[in-house]
């Protein structure tokens, strides 16, 4: 970014350090109960991610006998092991100091999305080694990554051990006539998905998970408060995201309140679905079954791209692409099944796809005044207050526009929030133009430039 600031930010190749970056929530406090009583000094960790540095002495793998999980590290003096009389759950909630389900978790699942943590492949239905396999990789994701991902295991775990068949009829009997209807789609939007998009669904949506009303997570974005540079958090398999995802809602807005008290621009997002990657045989979700019809389409579509193609450290590519294929898979779904949904439907449908294409814009003109502030030679508190009021220009355009008086628009979290799923749209459409003009031919372009390593090359070719 142009300007006399330097911004500091992480890197994905090197994990920060304790000095490379403004301080953040992990430097200020340890994690609870991150270590068994008896352990030596912790490792350092970098701002709010409990990542310990990557040196093989620090890693603590761990040791499972019978119903005993008995953690080590090559500076452990000592540990103490949970009772044998407790439930295998019971400890694993008792040793990452979390509460029960009905308590800790919104029986809801995470991001991360982040989107995205953890998971096991090859499961194809509920309960088959469900406990054995997503219990390993919750510890192996611990070994390297500290108690937050052990707890995004756990959450995966919740879902995976409560989730039912689609099938099953005590569910059936449970939904009303509408969402009983929009579960009879679901095999021919998969099946779509894979004979006309080329996605790959694998054995995802065949099994169906209760939120209970409420999100199925909550993801923080955080960015610089004077730069429109987002706060990156590093993680195994995916890489570094603009994003941090939570089960609990708690832990999400202490995370945000933490960064803020750091001086971070930071905001907490209710998110409706995410994908485990291919990782897991991903649920359909109670609250899938409240949207519209061409919204269920569309955001499942954009779930299965995540699942077919995901692209480490490339948060805009893979929310943008995603995007993409959600909905142009709508839209050709649609004029496949126009039986699918009704006339009115499609018709708010369409009038809401607008509406977001206004505020889209809206964004963009405010990220394009804030970037020219914070270019700038003016002081720091003079662009501050000028911020405060571009973004309350915003709220007034953004309310008038949506008619609704809760929208509020007041931190550089939001603007990259929404430029990670809407940046690269424009680059893709192109794309899509000039490789055919079809979405499936778009995933293949990509997958061969990325098989070819020259996917950077076509991007920047197509960005010019």
């Amino acid at each position: 970014m142009a300007g006399s600031q330097t911004i500091p930010g992480p890197s994905c190749t090197d994990p920060p350090t304790l000095s490379s970056w403004p301080t953040g929530p992990g430097r200020r406090r340890r994690a609870k109960s991150g270590y068994p009583a008896g352990t030596a000094k912790r490792t350092p960790w970098s701002p709010g991610l409990f990542f310990p540095r990557q040196n093989p002495a620090t890693c603590w793998p761990f040791s499972v006998q019978g119903l005993t999980i008995t953690p080590w590290r090559a500076t452990t003096t000592s540990s103490t092991d949970l009772p044998s009389s407790s439930s295998s759950r019971e400890k694993l909630a008792r040793w990452c100091d979390v509460k029960p389900r009905k308590t800790y978790w919104p029986a809801t699942s995470a991001e991360v999305e982040a989107r995205r943590i953890s998971s096991c492949p090859g499961l194809r239905r509920p309960g088959r080694v469900l406990l054995p396999a997503s219990l390993a990789l919750a510890l192996l994701l611990s070994g390297c990554g500290g108690p937050y991902l052990f707890q995004q295991g756990l959450g995966q775990l919740d879902i995976s051990l409560n989730r039912v068949e689609l099938d099953d009829t005590i569910l059936l009997d449970s939904l009303d006539t509408s969402q009983r209807g929009k579960l009879s789609w679901i095999p021919r939007i998969i099946e779509f998905a894979e004979d006309e998009l080329g996605l790959e669904p694998g054995d995802s949506y065949t099994s169906y998970f209760d939120t209970e009303g409420g999100p199925v997570s909550y993801t923080v974005v955080a960015s610089h408060p004077l730069a429109l540079v987002p706060y990156q958090w590093c993680f195994p398999l995916v890489g570094c995201v603009p994003y941090k995802g939570f089960f609990n809602p708690e832990d999400a807005r202490s995370t945000a309140l933490a960064l803020r008290e750091d001086g971070w621009d930071a905001e907490v997002f209710p998110v409706q679905a995410y994908s485990t990657l291919g990782w897991f045989s991903d649920p359909l979700l109670s609250n899938m079954l409240s949207l519209s019809m061409p919204d269920l389409v569309e955001l499942l579509l954009h779930e299965i791209t995540h699942r077919t193609l995901f692209i480490p450290s490339r948060g805009q590519l893979n929310e943008g692409f995603a995007t993409h294929m959600g909905r142009e898979g709508a839209r050709l779904f649609f004029l496949a099944h126009p039986e699918a949904a009704g006339q009115e439907e499609m018709k708010k449908y369409r009038r809401a796809r607008q509406l977001d294409r206004q505020y889209k814009e809206l964004i963009s003109r405010l990220k394009t005044d804030l970037e020219m502030l914070y270019r700038g030679a003016a002081s720091s508190e003079n662009k501050l207050a000028r911020k405060k009021e571009l973004f309350a220009s915003a709220t007034r355009s953004a309310r008038e526009l949506l008619q609704a008086d809760t929208i509020t628009l007041a931190s550089n979290a939001r603007v990259v929030a929404s430029e990670t799923y809407t940046a690269q749209l424009a680059l893709l459409e192109r794309l899509q133009e000039k490789t055919g003009g079809h979405p499936r031919r778009l995933l293949e372009v990509l997958r061969e430039a990325r098989a070819d390593g020259k996917l950077n090359e076509l991007l920047a070719a197509e960005a010019q």
